[in-house]
Parts: C-alpha cells; sequence; structure tokens
C-alpha cells in the first residue's frame, strides 16, 4: 500500500498560508490542546502504552506534508515509540499545567504529531493534556482523541487489543480528491463569478499596520437549551439548516455597519457523515468563502433564501479551499491584507465535547478544556459558535484590538442575538411535527463509499 497521499483542500490551506500570513502554517495560533480530568485509579504505564498505540492506530498522527510540484502531499511515516511526558503538581495548578503544555507547538516536520502529557495531581487525580497541529486535527477530534486513548487504555485492562480503524486519513482524502476532480474547473468558475468586486466587511474606520496584533476575547451566551430548539423547528420549517439560520442573523447585523452590505467571509464546513470517518481523527473540515449581499429593508423573509443557496453552493464546491478561491481574485487579497478588519471567519460546529466523560478503565476521564487554532494578523473577527451538550449555544468572539475596540465588538454582537431572536418570536403554524433536522452547517453529500 502506498504511503503517500495527496493532502487534503484543508491541509493545502494551512501549508499555503505561508504565502499569505507570516508563520501560517507553523504559529502558534496552529495549536489545538485537549484537557481531561481522569478519577479514579489510574496506572500510569498502561496509560503511556495506550497512548502509544493511539498513535500507532492512527496514520494522521504519524504523517507530515512535503511540496508535491504545485501541491501537498501526506507522507505517512513508520511508527516509533511515543511516550507521554510525565510530572506531578498540586490540584490547584492544575489549570496552570494546562495552559503551559497548550502554549508550545507542535513541530509538524517530524512524528509524532501529537504531545502528551500526564499530570499525576496530589489529590489522587490525573490530569491528561493533549496537543495538535491544526493540519492533523480538527475541533471534533479533540474529544475523539480522549475518548480513544481511555478505550486502547480500557482494552490494555482488558487483554483485548482493539481492532485497526476501518480507514485511514490518507486513503480517505485520496478519494474524496478522485471524486471532485470531474468537476474542479467547473466549480473554480463558479468561485471567481461569486467572488468577483468583493471586498471585506467595513466594520472599522483605520488599520494600524504598525503595531503587532493583539488579540481580544469574549465568551459568550447565544441561545438556552429552550431557545436553540426552537430555533432548530423554525430552521426546519424554513427549509434551511441551524448554520445557514445563525448566518443570516449575522449577515443582517454586520450589513448595518458596513457601508457596501457585502457580507464576506470565510467559514468552515465540518464532513463526517460516512460512518467510516465519524469516529476518526482527522481535520475533516473543508475551508471555503461565503458572500451575501443585504439590500437595505433586508428581512428575515427575504434573506433566508438568498443565504440557504450560498451555503448550499458554497458547501457543494467546498474542496476548492478558501484561500485558493481568495487567490482568484487579486483584489480581494490585497483588500484583505490593507483595510481595516481583513479578513472576517464565521464558523458554527454543532458539537463541543466539553464536560462530556469517557470510561478509562474503572477510572472516569472527564474533558474540562480544549482550545482551537487562534487568528493572526489577517484575521480582524473571528465568530466562532457551538453548541454544548445541554443543547446550549455559545460564542467564543475574537477581534484584532488594532481593528475593532471591545465596545463596538459586543455592540455587534448583540445585535446579532436580538436577530436571531426575531423568528422565535414568529408563531409556529399548526401543522404536523416535523422530525428533528440534522445539526449540520449544510446538507450532507459526503455520502460516497470512500473505501
Amino acid at each position: 500500500m502506498p504511503r503517500t497521499w495527496p493532502a487534503s483542500p484543508f491541509q493545502h490551506t494551512i501549508m499555503t498560508n505561508d504565502e499569505t500570513i507570516p508563520s501560517g502554517s507553523t504559529g502558534p495560533h496552529m495549536t489545538m490542546s485537549i484537557s481531561a480530568l481522569v478519577t479514579g485509579g489510574l496506572d500510569v504505564d498502561l496509560l503511556d502504552a495506550a497512548y502509544d498505540d493511539l498513535v500507532a492506530r492512527n496514520d494522521v498522527l504519524r504523517t507530515t506534508l512535503e511540496p508535491d510540484g504545485a501541491e501537498w502531499a501526506q507522507r505517512v511515516h513508520p511508527h516509533r515509540t511515543a511516550r507521554l511526558h510525565r510530572t506531578g503538581a498540586a490540584a490547584s495548578e492544575a489549570q496552570s499545567c494546562v495552559d503551559a503544555w497548550s502554549r508550545e507547538p507542535v513541530p509538524i516536520d517530524r512524528p509524532p504529531l501529537v504531545r502528551g502529557q500526564v499530570v499525576a495531581l496530589d489529590d489522587g487525580s490525573h490530569l491528561v493534556n493533549l496537543v495538535f497541529h491544526h493540519v492533523h486535527t480538527d475541533p471534533p477530534s479533540l474529544v475523539l482523541a480522549v475518548a480513544e486513548l481511555g478505550a486502547l487504555y480500557t482494552a490494555r485492562l482488558a487483554g483485548d487489543p482493539l481492532p485497526p480503524p476501518p480507514l485511514q486519513y490518507g486513503p480517505y482524502s485520496a478519494r474524496r480528491a478522485a471524486i471532485t476532480a470531474p468537476t474542479l474547473d467547473a466549480d473554480r468558475d463558479h468561485w471567481r463569478a461569486t467572488v468577483d468586486g468583493a471586498r471585506p466587511l467595513d466594520l472599522s474606520t483605520g488599520r494600524d499596520r504598525s503595531t503587532p496584533p493583539s488579540s481580544g476575547v469574549l465568551r459568550l451566551d447565544v441561545l438556552d437549551e429552550r431557545e436553540a430548539a426552537a430555533l432548530e423547528k423554525w430552521a426546519l420549517r424554513r427549509r434551511t439548516t441551524v448554520f445557514g439560520t445563525l448566518f443570516t442573523a449575522f449577515c443582517l447585523a454586520a450589513a448595518d455597519r458596513s457601508t457596501t452590505r457585502d457580507v464576506l467571509v470565510n467559514t468552515v464546513f465540518e464532513q463526517r457523515a460516512h460512518p467510516d470517518v465519524r469516529t476518526l481523527i482527522g481535520p475533516f473540515l473543508h475551508p471555503s468563502v461565503l458572500r451575501v449581499r443585504v439590500p437595505e429593508g433586508a428581512t428575515w423573509s427575504s434573506m433566508t433564501p438568498v443565504v440557504r443557496e450560498a451555503v448550499g453552493a458554497a458547501y457543494a464546491r467546498a474542496h476548492v479551499p478558501g484561500f485558493d478561491v481568495l487567490r482568484l481574485h487579486p483584489d480581494v487579497i490585497r483588500a484583505v491584507e490593507t483595510e481595516p478588519v481583513g479578513l472576517c471567519v464565521f464558523q458554527y460546529l454543532p458539537y463541543s465535547g466539553l464536560e462530556d466523560s469517557f470510561a478509562y478503565g474503572p477510572a472516569t476521564a472527564r474533558v474540562l478544556a480544549r482550545t482551537q487554532a487562534g487568528p493572526t494578523g489577517d484575521v480582524g473577527l473571528m465568530f466562532r459558535l457551538h453548541r454544548r451538550s445541554s443543547g446550549s449555544v455559545c460564542a467564543t468572539v475574537t477581534y484584532d484590538r488594532r481593528d475593532l475596540a471591545e465596545p463596538a465588538v459586543r455592540d455587534l454582537f448583540a445585535d446579532f442575538a436580538a436577530r436571531l431572536r426575531e423568528p422565535l418570536a414568529e408563531r409556529a403554524p399548526r401543522t404536523g411535527s416535523p422530525s428533528r433536522p440534522r445539526d449540520t452547517a449544510a446538507p450532507q453529500r459526503d455520502s460516497a463509499p470512500v473505501t
């Protein structure tokens, strides 16, 4: 079996970031981490062996990205023993351990492409920290890694090894590339027409390039469980998705602050519909671009079908990476690099995994925290929305302080949240109860066989 595979669209985007963003593929903004607190008896030597199993079992954690002409290729390296870093600390210092371990980036030029740590706390519990590079993982993969590590540990306790995964990330990428190749030229033509004449959101009055980026972060509640459930039902009645509904509210709020009323954002679509990849570690995100023009006086009724069409068209062509789309328009790239706010990112991933629990033999691991890849100097505003296990929706809003002051960001978010509640005030029609919609960014089309 060959050990070299084409890079996925997401990996291609990360590795070509250096062309427009300094240290775009290697900077600390590409670090992702997850921490779990394990309570109950834990055999650290056995956990260390299970960690080695995790790296051996997942090719993506032994894969480097290498140039292949004008493209990039994944090269899977033979497995070499991987070990957890072991240390101890007071329980009161657990968060400091998490922060310190998570700050150090993971090198992407040599396996293993994960750094693992186990901290023995003085109350008898253990802290497990895993750090990845974004080119090898995505937010759902963080939780999947904690779950798989627990399953491997439990299997070693029982003396019953787990079977290998049904699929690896490299063959999956090759299969997806073969499926999308016939329409690639037509899809690029679509993006040329869609992005032609676009400009970044002009939410700021100026940009000071003489100072380095300085990120501000807001963590905010968006919808409680009842409101989120009601929004799902509203979206289903309008034949749209939760993602489409959230983005409609963002478009309405952002357009009111823009002189052009032209909303251009980068986004990602998660594509894990095929059963063989739902529990596989890897970057199953497809970076894409959304552009929506919002006329004066636009309403939910007028914008919902417009956004639905834009999201559906982007999802169907998400195999053309978002940065490749922008590169088709040098004028847009120049605007992103020079105009206030620059690139705006809007994301919704339905599942966060926070507070989930997993069996580690007789012990229990509870996810405490996770961090995602952060912004760069060319990302002026980033809206990240997540669904909690309780069903509520929360947001992490990151912004560049050179472009936007915190009151302006809070004002935009408040308008977004208010817009989002407008459909909830509508009286539902008295018809049969529809089935629960899929909580995804767009209708899943990733169901073709990939083996």
